[in-house]
């Protein structure tokens, strides 16, 4: 499922629903997620990546992680 396809599924258009998206940058540890209402036009450089697993953090909140290698090739892990 691509992003854009789990956004049309909760409605995105309705600005009014509170519902957000978080999103991990590749870069980043596993717990550090960049958050977004769902109708942010900052979302739209996202929309054709495949999600790679989804999770419900709360009722409003859906966290996502996207399969960034696909699009822009292979991404290097961050190391601690």
């Amino acid at each position: 499922m691509k992003l854009i396809e789990l956004l049309e599924a909760i409605d995105f258009d309705n600005v009014e629903s509170g519902i957000k998206v978080q999103i991990c940058h590749p870069r980043r540890s596993l717990e550090d997620y960049d958050t977004f209402n769902v109708g942010s036009k900052l979302l739209e450089s996202f929309y054709d990546l495949e999600i790679s697993c989804l999770s419900a953090i709360e009722t409003d909140v859906i966290r996502v992680d996207l399969a960034f290698d696909e699009k822009w090739g292979e991404v290097d892990e961050q190391t601690d």
